[in-house]
């Protein structure tokens, strides 16, 4: 009796332990089952290969936008089909010599570029005021003249902005036109800093009056007339009396010529 009841007992407790698994089995079935149609399974969360997660398609992923260097890009003449020259004067020297070679380009009623050394402006503010209010434009020649080829890219910059400073100053706008100076082509360091500094162009020239070695007058005379042609922009400067001396006969020869002396702004509009 003992040992059929013992078997017997054996017996319920392995049926109650199967009925047991049995319903866990089942039980777990039903959660796979159910999570798969509610979507909020694990199940549902794992992507199919090929498509993005949530986190992914809510944050797409941008290339940045590409960046290039700036530069200003040189200009060493107008148009050529349009009779045109433009007289551009570095702007340096005696104040008393710039009054009266300003003086002499009004008298034959011309207008003039003016590219002026920043310190020279700062030292003589009233030269600024005087080349404005005469209709002649007024541009950015550096602060310190300096010789731009041989200056890294920091000392560059310095020299553009700080002209344009001084311009700012004096007359509310640093100006549309830079020359860089001690040369007559730029590089690419004085196209950076001229671009960084506001400037898109570097204004450069095609024929060079001579009159900084200070020749005699015919020979700065024959060398703007001998050069000028449609669009040509001429290299003269303030300061130097043979300019003075040189001009009268610079202006009737182009006239002769069929060309006529306009400011930048004209000649590159």
């Amino acid at each position: 009796m003992v040992s059929l009841s013992s078997t017997a007992m054996t017996v319920s407790r392995r049926v109650i332990l199967l009925g047991a698994a049995g319903a866990a089995l089942t039980a777990a079935c039903s959660r796979a089952t159910g999570g798969q149609q509610s979507g909020t399974g694990s199940a549902a969360r794992t992507p199919t290969p090929g498509t993005a997660t949530p986190t992914e398609s809510s944050a797409p992923v941008t290339s940045p936008p590409a960046r290039s260097p700036r530069f200003a890009r040189e200009v060493g003449h107008g148009d050529r089909s349009r009779s045109q020259v433009a007289l551009t004067f570095h702007g340096n020297g005696d104040p008393a010599l710039a009054d009266r070679l300003l003086s002499l380009l009004e008298g034959h009623g011309v207008q003039g570029t003016v590219l002026a050394v920043g310190t020279w402006l700062q030292a003589e503010p009233q030269m600024a005021r005087r080349i404005m209010r005469a209709g002649h434009d007024l541009g950015n020649h550096t602060w310190h003249h300096y010789v731009m080829p041989d200056l890294g890219p920091s000392a560059a910059y310095a020299e553009v902005q700080g002209c344009a400073k001084v311009l700012r100053r004096l007359t509310g706008s640093q100006r549309t036109w830079f020359r860089a100076s001690g040369t007559q082509h730029t590089t690419e360091t004085i196209r950076r800093a001229a671009a960084r500094g506001g400037y898109d162009r570097c204004i450069s020239y095609d024929v060079d009056g001579l009159d900084w070695q200070d020749p005699a007058a015919d020979v700065v005379v024959k060398a703007v007339l001998d050069g000028a042609r449609r669009g040509s922009i001429v290299s003269l400067h303030l300061g130097h009396p043979v300019t003075i001396d040189a001009l009268p006969d610079i202006l009737h020869g182009l006239r002769r010529r069929g060309l006529h002396p306009v400011t930048l702004t004209e000649l590159l509009a």
